[in-house]
């Protein structure tokens, strides 16, 4: 049977026979557990077959019953299907799903979908203790510091935070096969022997050596109890939809990538009560150990899909749903010409919509060849106005050089064209400046009467704040002239000024 008649068997089996049943078997399923997994509001279909038969393969037995196990991925969805940027995959955007344990990712459409690789699932522990969002194989946007959300415990536990474990990961650690994990995290960093239970399951039974992020070998130990879990055998679904036995249940590298911190305790509330809990950071997915919890739930992995997408959301907020945005002087395939003070000819073109530089939205992009360099500005016209959410700087040949988010995006006007200040308390990250904070304000003034060699034109006189460091200015300008319909006509910044020539928008 050829991959592609897998994936057609499957699609048809899993609408046949698991929406069916699933309802009923997760309410059981939330009943039985001991801590309860927050769901999305809406209910999303898996957007890959590939996605599909990863899940299938350990989900669907749960779903259905034919086994009882905690979930490695969820019940569902978390998201529907969307684009992310990625500068190293076709188009410089790749595929995702959010699942409550992980994420879904086909980062190369064009690999051979029966690679057991061809779907990944991102380096989120990672990403969520630097604080680094990757856009790229080597390319990533600084946030400024990791995630406050909790690694373990209850939700709101402020201890430990994924920020907590930058001081703690890739230091690496000799072998320590047969000790006991003894390691506790404080406040103050790790301490050792202080009142840690010392539990068999706690005992280092494996040790693994492998190439680290400084590109020398690096090795982490592995205590009993995540061992075992790893190494476990279970019931599975093969591609024709039948139970079968898996040993082990999954490839523990696939799933949760290599250990980057030996196991350590700390002191967590659990439900309220405070309890001694064993993490252990792996690149992927991080897996934790109570002791008081009943032996089935002992070992668990972190909800770490939901505290990634939630994380992420705050520097890449969804945009309001659009508006003719011709109202902004966003027609597709417009272009303006204009003059300067130095005798440069400045080009902005449109260049079409995506939906991968704020996932799940749609946004509007325009190319802009300024003095500066090459730059592409991506905007949202919505019911209150339009809005900036960030750029793109290239060099000659389109390759990335920086690329910068607001978060929240700027309001720069309103749609009603009033006479009011708006102003967008936000922060501005990116790939090669510290994030900064700042309020920015866009004043709409009055309405004057511009002359330019594309003529005379009504428009509004809007001026403007920025931001300290010149690498996540707007560019905006200090001031500049807009007419509906039509977009910019004219603006100075700093000691340049500039002035339509010329529009295709103008002959429509």
């Amino acid at each position: 049977m050829t991959h592609t008649e897998v994936l057609e068997l499957h699609g048809a089996w899993r609408r046949s026979i698991w929406l069916r049943t699933i309802p009923i078997v997760i309410i059981g399923m939330v009943l039985v557990t001991t801590t309860s997994t927050t769901r999305a509001e809406d209910t999303y279909e898996i957007d890959l077959d590939e996605f599909e038969l990863v899940w299938q393969r350990t989900e669907a037995p749960v779903a259905n019953g034919d086994t009882q196990r905690s979930w490695l991925w969820g019940p569902e969805p978390r998201t529907a299907g969307m684009n992310e940027r990625y500068l190293d995959s076709p188009g410089e955007e790749r595929t995702v799903q959010y699942f409550d344990k992980g994420r879904m990712e086909v980062n190369h459409p064009d690999a051979d979908p029966s690679d057991p690789w061809f779907v990944t699932s991102g380096l989120l522990t990672r990403e969520l203790i630097s604080g680094d969002i990757q856009i790229g194989d080597s390319a990533f946007l600084n946030t400024g510091e990791g995630a406050r959300i909790h690694v373990a415990g209850d939700h709101l536990n402020p201890f430990p935070q994924y920020r907590h474990l930058a001081k703690v990961v890739d230091q690496g650690n000799p072998d320590r096969t047969g000790e006991l994990a003894d390691a506790v995290l404080t406040e103050n960093g790790l301490e050792v022997d202080i009142g840690q239970p010392e539990d068999p399951q706690a005992e280092f039974a494996h040790h693994i050596v492998y190439r680290g992020p400084e590109g020398i070998d690096i090795g982490y130990n592995i205590p009993a109890a995540f061992w075992e879990y790893l190494n476990a055998s279970g019931t599975i679904y093969d591609n024709n939809g039948g139970a079968t036995s898996a040993d082990p249940l999954f490839s523990w590298i696939f799933v949760m990538g290599f250990p980057i911190a030996d196991a350590f305790w700390a002191e967590v509330p659990v439900g309220g009560v405070t309890q001694w809990v064993l993490i252990q950071p792996f690149e992927r997915r991080v897996l934790t150990y109570t002791p008081a919890n009943s032996p089935e739930w002992q070992v668990e992995m972190g909800n770490i899909g939901q505290h990634y997408r939630d994380w992420r959301s705050q520097y890449f907020p969804e945009a309001a749903s659009p508006v003719d945005p011709a109202h902004f002087g966003l027609h597709s395939n417009g272009v303006w010409r204009y003059g300067n003070n130095v005798g440069v000819d400045e080009i902005w073109e449109s260049a079409g919509t995506t939906e991968s530089f704020i996932p799940g939205s749609t946004l509007f992009g325009r190319d802009e060849y300024k003095l500066s360099g090459f730059r592409t500005t991506y905007w949202s016209p919505a019911e209150d106005g339009l809005y900036l959410h960030g750029w793109d700087r290239r060099d000659g040949n389109r390759n990335l050089l920086d690329m910068v988010v607001y978060s929240p995006a700027l309001h720069v006007m309103t749609r009603e064209w009033e006479n009011i200040e708006l102003s967008t308390d936000t922060t501005a990250i990116s790939m090669a400046n510290d994030p900064e904070q700042r309020s920015i304000a866009f004043d709409m003034h009055s309405r004057q009467l511009v002359s330019t060699p594309a003529g005379l034109f009504q428009t509004w006189r809007v001026e403007s704040s920025d931001f300290d460091d010149p690498g996540l200015s707007h560019m905006l300008g200090e001031v500049f002239w807009f007419e509906t319909e039509i977009g910019v006509i004219q603006w100075i910044e700093n000691d340049n000024s500039a002035w339509l020539l010329d529009s295709s928008v103008l002959s429509d």
